[in-house]
């Protein structure tokens, strides 16, 4: 049995703390004390039977269904409706300060999702660095299980990968997946007016000096969690250009940079021997030894145990 939750009338659209107050449900899983820039990411595998309203968000929402969906729902947002079966592996897109309703119904299992929350500041960053496009002009559309675009549906599945085993690749990984998603959907789902295509100034390489400064700024705080927009600083570059130049310069995206120069200092710690692998782990920047464990075993190809 389902029962309907009415919203109280907000004066301003939902942050994403805000919001959690009004859903049914709680989530197993959320990027709020990771410190990721411009996203929220939450998951949980049980969602039971609902139909709530749900009010209208600061931010741009989506929502991935999973593997478990429900054989039933109902949708409604902004004049679009959506009646029928879920459908698993789709996006459902809501734009920011539309109210919304939400009615599933399932027969056995619970329902699976991830949410992720976009900031109107993020997308207006990626907008004018990446397609020099004022955030104005940029509108998306409501969508309900959308399956037409596979390269969004595989950076949402990252996000989650990420979150739900617990940030491995630190704020680089997903602050870089989240940029990689907003260009994506401005490509891809947005109403956008003017501009093409393309990338802005798409070639190009990071010069010696500004990657030495990458570089040394890397390795003087790798027991940190280095954010995108330190390095992008460093470099004097917006944190999209930055992330696409370094990947064309080094051959690596940031965060796998950094974490090549964690496992590689802890390999000198382990050859010195005068710390053990937790005390490494934690010196290096990884949150705990078997972190540590399971980027120096994919990097090296052995265990720290095995190495030492």
């Amino acid at each position: 049995m389902t029962r309907t939750i009415q919203p109280p009338k907000s004066l301003r659209p939902l942050t994403p703390d805000d919001r959690l107050r009004h859903i049914p449900y709680g989530f197993r899983h959320s990027s709020a004390t990771h410190g990721w820039n411009g996203l929220r990411v939450e998951y949980n595998t049980r969602q039971p039977a609902s139909d709530f309203v749900h009010p209208p968000l600061e931010c741009l929402m989506l929502v991935l269904t999973g593997e478990i969906f429900p054989e039933r729902t109902d949708h409604c947002c902004d004049n679009e409706r959506y009646t029928g079966d879920g459908l698993p592996h789709a996006v459902n897109l809501l734009p920011p300060g539309i109210e919304s309703r939400w009615r599933w119904r399932n027969t056995g299992d619970l329902t699976d999702s991830t949410h992720y929350q976009l900031s109107p500041a993020l997308i207006s960053k990626v907008a004018e660095e990446a397609f020099d496009l004022d955030p104005a002009r940029i509108q998306f559309p409501v969508r309900y299980y959308d399956q037409s675009s596979p390269e969004v549906v595989k950076t949402l599945t990252a996000l989650r990968h990420e979150l739900v085993t617990g940030g491995q690749g630190g704020r680089l990984c997903a602050e870089s997946l989240a940029n990689v998603l907003v260009v994506q959907l401005i490509r891809q789902i947005s109403n956008r007016q003017g501009s093409g295509e393309g990338i802005r100034g798409a070639g190009g390489r990071l010069p010696r000096h500004a990657l030495r400064a990458i570089e040394e700024y890397v390795h003087a705080h790798l027991d940190q969690n280095i954010a995108l927009a330190d390095l992008a600083g460093v470099a004097h570059l917006s944190e999209f250009h930055f992330a696409r130049l370094f990947k064309q310069t080094t051959g690596l995206p940031p965060y796998q940079f950094v974490i090549h120069q964690r496992v590689e200092r802890a390999k000198r710690l382990i050859t010195a021997g005068q710390l053990s692998l937790v005390q490494i782990a934690i010196e290096v920047g990884f949150s705990d030894q078997s972190q540590l464990t399971r980027h120096f075993k994919r990097v090296v190809g052995v265990t720290p145990k095995r190495f030492a």
